[in-house]
């Protein structure tokens, strides 16, 4: 599989605009790609991501693990 990278512009009604790219064909056939799409985060998203990094530990990871290997887990329908 071969990347090529792009820069798009997303329009005010959310759209993506795609610069003139063409692939040299391939085959007779259509073919399927993959589209990955990166969006810089805001301020604010970043801010609120960096708060839960905080409030992660190994040690509770390792916790929760065990919980859920032990099957002492809560079907999320008995959830708020």
């Amino acid at each position: 599989m071969k990347a090529y990278e792009l820069t798009a512009t997303v329009t005010p009604d959310g759209q993506i605009k795609l610069p003139d790219f063409r692939l040299s064909p391939t085959s007779s056939q259509p073919s399927t790609v993959k589209v990955i799409i990166l969006v810089a985060e805001s301020e604010e998203n970043r801010d609120e991501l960096d708060s839960l990094d905080e409030n992660f530990s190994e040690e509770s990871f390792k916790r929760s693990w065990q919980q859920a290997i032990a099957g002492d887990t809560v079907p999320m329908s008995q959830t708020n």
